[in-house]
């Protein structure tokens, strides 16, 4: 089958010659954080550009109140937000949690600069969340955090097949405290999926293998829905490390 998507494929492997270093998602967050810095919002509406705007703190509230409902933290529960972006979910969990108990983490420090700047400098300075990029250093400052939930938004559905190992071996390590929980947002389909450029569905068994050391204890499932002609169904999962 034709690949729809050879052009831009080949424009990230290019660059990958260059840097062999560079991850997919790294490449993706760099192009749109720069297309930002320049002032070409793109999708006034989209995850991180809502942090420009007026409606930040209305555009992930929706969210944020699924998310704060399922979970239910306590305000001392520590919060990992794993691929934080532009914190219009993040917002809400620090304004709720106790200081200290919230950390960001993501591929660029762009996106969460331009989050902290919404949040602003009081509410930052009462709550004292911590931010740092995915990065090893990122990886094990969460893990001496001791996350008692990590969730990430709208991340997995983005990560590359050439990454997926990484993602979820770093998702394990952040949940490495007894009784942790992971909650986190994909899509499903039968088989695996390339819906789009920068999106991916695959089996329900190929995140039970994934994350095998956790015990999945729920999921949510979306309405299905139809892009470039593949039908994949949007699922909300929680695991939770036994202990």
């Amino acid at each position: 089958m034709e690949n729809p998507y050879e052009k831009r494929d080949l424009r990230f492997r290019k660059f990958k010659k260059r840097d062999p270093s560079l991850s997919f998602g790294r490449y993706m967050a760099e192009r749109m954080h720069a297309s930002l810095a320049r002032g070409d919002i793109g999708n006034p509406d989209g995850a991180i550009s809502v942090a420009l705007g007026e409606s930040f703190w209305s555009a992930g509230e929706a969210r944020a109140r699924t998310l704060l409902a399922a979970i239910a933290p306590v305000p001392t529960d520590k919060i990992i937000d794993y691929g934080c972006g532009a914190l219009r979910i993040g917002a809400h969990f620090i304004r709720r949690q106790n200081p200290g108990c919230f950390l960001g983490l993501d591929l660029i420090d762009g996106f969460y600069e331009f989050g902290k700047q919404a949040v602003g400098a009081a509410l930052l300075a009462e709550k004292a969340p911590r931010f740092h990029l995915i990065d090893e250093a990122g990886i094990a400052l969460g893990e001496a955090f001791g996350a008692d939930v990590v969730y990430s938004n709208v991340v997995c559905v983005h990560v590359h097949p050439d990454e997926t190992a990484e993602y979820f071996g770093n998702l394990l390590r952040l949940t490495h405290k007894p009784g942790a929980r992971l909650v986190f947002s994909a899509r499903i389909s039968p088989t695996p999926v390339r819906f789009e450029f920068d999106g991916w569905s695959w089996p329900l068994a190929f995140y039970r293998d994934a994350l095998c050391e956790l015990e999945l204890v729920r999921t949510v499932l979306g309405k299905p829905s139809t892009r470039n002609g593949f039908e994949t169904q949007p699922i909300d999962f929680e695991f939770r490390r036994r202990g």
